[in-house]
C-alpha cells in the first residue's frame, strides 16, 4: 500500500508537468506543502523560470509569457480573483495556468449550495476571466485541479496547511451558530434554536465554514483514492461528526467506495476533547521541545527557523542576509527520515542520534573531529564543536544539510533561554495533576490563585510566569479536570484584571490579543467573563462522552494519579484484545445501516464493526496534535507488536500558543477566521 508522502510526491509531479519555462505564482498553504516536498528547487529543476508569492505586488517581466498559479482558496474566493487578475493585467502572458486544490464540485456547491451538482462552470468562468485580463481571447488559459493535501513531517505523521486554522467549535459557539443561521434564514422565515452542539448539523454552519469542511471531504476522498481504499468511518467529538458526514456524503467518494476494494479505517477527533495536552510541557519528544522555544519559520505551522549563520564566514552584521534554516528535507526522490527519530525516539536516545549523525558527516568529510565528552551525554558544547568544523566548507554544508540544521535546532533548543520557563510549567502541571487526582484537595485553582499572588509581587522582569503562562495553566486545568476546579474562580479573575491593568503597556501577545487596548478593569473583566466562559466549555468539552469522559487517572493506593492522553486512550481501546465496546466512536456507513435495517442481521452473526477490522488505520485529529502525541500512539503500538498500519494526520502541528490563539483569540465559527 502506497504512503501518504508517496501519495503527495504523486500530485507533485503532476504539478511539475504544467511549470516548464513559467513564472510560478505559489499561496502560502501550497508553498508549506511544496516545502515538505523538496521545495522551490522542485519546481526550477522541472523548467520554471522564478516561483513567487502569490500576491498582487508581484509582476512578471515582459518577456515572461507563462504563468502557472497555485491556489488552495476557492476560485469564486474576492481575494483570490482580484490577486490573479492584478498579477495577470500588469504582466504580458500569453499562457496562463490556474492548478486549485479544490474540486469542480465543491466550487458547485459554493455557487448553487447543491451538494449535488457537479459541473466545470467556475472553472470555464476563470479560464474566460484569465484570457479577458491577458487582453486576448486567443491566448491560452487552464485550470486544472490536483488535490494537494498532506505535508509529511516523517514517516506515519502528516500536517495540513490549507486547514491549519480549523478548530472544533466549543459550546461557546453555539449561540453563535444559531445567530448567524437565523440571519442568514430571516427572509425564508426559517428559525433555529439550539441548546446544545449535538443539535447542529452541517446546514446550520455559515456557507464559509460549510465549503471549508467540504473541501476537506475533497481531500480526504482524494487521499483514500490515491491510497487505493474504502473508507469504514468513525468520529469522536461534534465537530468531526459532521466532518465525517460532509466525508460519507461526498458524491465522488460514494462512487469510489463502489469500485475499491481494499479496506481502511478513518478516525477523526476533536481536538477540543483533550486540550491538557498540548497546553502541558510534558514534552517526550525532541521535535517538541525544538518547536517549543524556536521561532515558526516565516508563514508556516509546521516548521522552525534555525538560525544557519553561524556556519557561514560572514560578520555578525550581515547575519539578516543568510536564508535561515529549517527542519525540512531539500530530497524529494525519497522520503526524507532524518525526523523519525525527534518524533519517536526518547529523549536521551534521540540526543545522540543526533549528534552520531553530525560525527558520521564530519568523518566522512575527514574534518578533524573531537571525540571529547562524558560517554552517553550529548551537550549544546559538544553539538557547536562538531558544527564549527563545517564553517566555510559550503560543499560539505550542502552535502549534509539535513544533518546539520537538525544539529544546529537541536544546539539552540538546548541553549535556549525558555527550556527553563517550560521546566517550571512542567512541575506547576504536575501539581495540579496531583490536586486534581486527589478527592480530598481543595481544587486546582486554589494552587493557580497561590502562584498569582506570589508572581505578581514580583517585578514582571523576575517572574517564571507570564499572563500567558498563566492563561496556558488555566486551560491545562479545565481540561483536565473536566472543568472542576474549585470555588476560587472570582478571586483569580479580580488577580487577572489587577495584573493585566498593571502590565497594559507590555502584555504578552495572547493576552494583548484578547483585551486589545481596553484601559478600564470594567471592560478588562468584561473581557476576562468571556475567557472564563470559554475554559468552562473546554472543560465541558467531553460531558457527551462515557468511556473518555476523563482524562486522569485518578491518585490510588499505589500509584500517584497521572494524566490519560485522549488519542493514547482511544487507540489502547482500539487495538485491546478484550475488544470493549467503543460508544464513543459514531461510525458512520450507510451501506451497513441499510444491511442491518434490511433484516439479514437476524440471520447472520453480524459483529459490530471496530476500527481496528482493516489494515491501515488513518487517525486525524482536528484542530492539531503534539509530536509526543504521535509517540505515544507509536510505543502503544510497539508494545502491543501490531502489525497494522497507523498514521497519524492533523491540520496542524501544535505548539502551546496555538491553543490559546484557537481557543481565545479567533472565532472559529465566523468565515474570515477560517479562509
Amino acid at each position: 500500500m502506497k504512503t501518504t508522502w508517496q501519495c503527495s510526491k504523486a500530485l507533485w509531479e503532476e504539478v511539475t508537468l504544467k511549470v516548464n519555462r513559467s513564472v510560478v505564482y505559489v499561496d502560502d498553504p501550497c508553498a508549506e506543502l511544496l516545502h515538505w516536498q523538496g521545495g522551490m528547487a522542485r519546481l526550477l529543476e522541472a523548467g520554471a523560470v522564478d516561483v513567487r508569492e502569490f500576491s498582487s505586488f508581484e509582476k512578471a517581466d515582459p518577456n515572461q509569457k507563462k504563468a502557472v498559479f497555485i491556489v488552495s482558496s476557492m476560485l469564486r474566493d474576492s481575494v483570490t480573483r482580484d490577486v490573479l487578475k492584478d498579477v495577470v493585467e500588469q504582466s504580458s502572458f500569453q499562457y496562463a495556468v490556474v492548478i486549485s486544490t479544490v474540486s469542480s464540485s465543491v466550487h458547485a456547491f459554493d455557487r448553487t449550495g447543491s451538494a449535488e451538482v457537479d459541473d466545470k462552470q467556475d472553472f470555464d468562468e476563470m479560464e474566460d476571466l484569465l484570457l479577458q485580463w491577458m487582453g486576448n481571447m486567443n491566448y491560452t488559459a487552464e485550470i486544472f485541479h490536483i488535490p494537494l493535501f498532506t505535508a509529511d513531517i516523517c514517516p506515519g505523521m502528516f500536517v495540513t496547511p490549507a486547514f491549519s486554522r480549523v478548530f472544533p467549535m466549543l459550546d461557546t459557539d453555539v449561540q453563535h451558530v444559531q445567530l448567524q443561521y437565523n440571519s442568514a434564514h430571516k427572509v425564508k422565515g426559517d428559525k433555529a434554536l439550539f441548546t446544545s452542539l449535538s443539535e447542529i448539523e452541517c446546514h446550520h454552519l455559515p456557507k464559509a465554514l460549510q465549503n471549508t469542511f467540504k473541501r476537506l471531504a475533497c481531500c480526504f476522498h482524494a487521499l483514500l483514492s490515491d491510497l487505493g481504499v474504502r473508507e469504514d468511518l468513525y468520529s469522536v467529538g461534534h465537530t468531526s461528526r459532521l466532518l465525517a458526514t460532509e466525508i460519507e456524503n461526498y458524491p465522488p467518494a460514494k462512487i469510489r467506495r463502489k469500485n475499491v476494494s481494499n479496506r481502511a479505517s478513518l478516525v477523526l477527533i476533536d481536538r477540543t476533547l483533550d486540550l491538557a495536552s498540548p497546553a502541558g510541557h510534558q514534552l517526550d519528544t525532541l521535535l517538541d521541545k525544538i518547536t517549543s522555544v524556536l521561532p515558526s519559520l516565516p508563514r508556516h505551522n509546521a516548521d522552525v527557523l534555525v538560525d544557519m549563520s553561524g556556519l557561514c564566514s560572514i560578520s555578525q552584521d550581515a547575519k539578516s542576509v543568510i536564508v535561515p534554516g529549517s527542519l525540512a528535507s531539500g530530497n524529494f526522490s525519497t522520503q526524507p527520515t532524518h525526523l523519525q527519530n525527534l518524533v519517536y525516539g526518547k529523549h536521551k536516545e534521540c540526543l545522540m542520534a543526533v549528534n552520531r549523525r553530525l560525527v558520521e558527516a564530519a568523518s566522512s568529510e575527514k574534518l578533524p573531529v573531537n571525540l571529547a565528552g562524558k560517554p552517553g551525554r550529548v551537550t549544546a558544547e559538544q553539538l557547536d564543536t562538531t558544527l564549527s568544523l563545517f564553517k566555510g566548507n559550503y560543499a560539505a554544508i550542502e552535502s549534509h544539510l539535513d544533518t546539520l540544521q537538525v544539529a544546529m535546532a537541536t544546539s539552540q533548543a538546548l541553549k535556549h533561554q525558555d527550556i527553563g520557563r517550560n521546566d517550571n510549567l512542567l512541575s506547576t502541571e504536575k501539581n495540579l495533576v496531583q490536586l486534581v487526582g486527589d478527592d480530598s484537595s481543595a481544587g486546582g485553582l486554589s494552587h493557580i490563585l497561590t502562584l498569582l499572588k506570589g508572581q505578581l509581587q514580583l517585578p514582571a522582569n523576575q517572574r517564571s510566569h507570564s499572563l500567558d503562562d498563566v492563561l496556558m495553566v488555566l486551560t491545562f486545568l479545565y481540561s483536565l479536570s473536566g472543568g472542576d476546579c474549585g470555588e476560587e474562580e472570582l478571586e483569580v479573575q479580580d488577580l487577572l484584571v489587577d495584573a493585566v491593568l498593571a502590565e497594559k503597556s507590555d502584555l504578552p501577545p495572547v493576552i494583548h490579543a484578547i483585551v486589545g487596548d481596553a484601559v478600564s478593569g470594567s471592560i478588562v473583566r468584561d473581557l476576562l467573563e468571556d475567557v472564563w466562559s470559554k475554559l468552562e466549555a473546554v472543560g465541558a468539552a467531553r460531558e457527551d462522552l462515557k468511556n473518555f469522559q476523563s482524562i486522569l487517572e485518578p491518585t490510588s493506593a499505589i500509584s500517584p494519579a497521572s494524566m490519560k492522553p485522549l488519542l493514547k486512550t482511544i487507540v489502547e481501546q482500539i487495538f485491546s484484545p478484550d475488544k470493549p465496546e467503543l460508544v464513543d466512536l459514531e461510525f458512520k456507513s450507510s451501506g451497513l445501516k441499510d444491511f442491518l435495517k434490511s433484516g439479514f442481521g437476524l440471520f447472520m452473526n453480524v459483529s459490530k464493526p471496530r476500527p481496528s477490522d482493516h489494515p491501515l488505520l488513518l487517525v486525524f485529529v482536528v484542530g492539531g496534535v503534539t509530536a509526543t502525541e504521535v509517540k505515544q500512539v507509536r510505543d502503544v503500538m510497539d508494545k502491543m507488536k501490531l502489525d497494522k498500519q497507523v498514521i497519524i494526520g492533523s491540520t496542524k502541528l501544535l505548539r502551546g500558543n496555538d491553543v490559546l490563539q484557537s481557543i481565545f483569540c479567533q472565532n472559529n465559527v465566523d468565515p474570515d477566521s477560517i479562509l
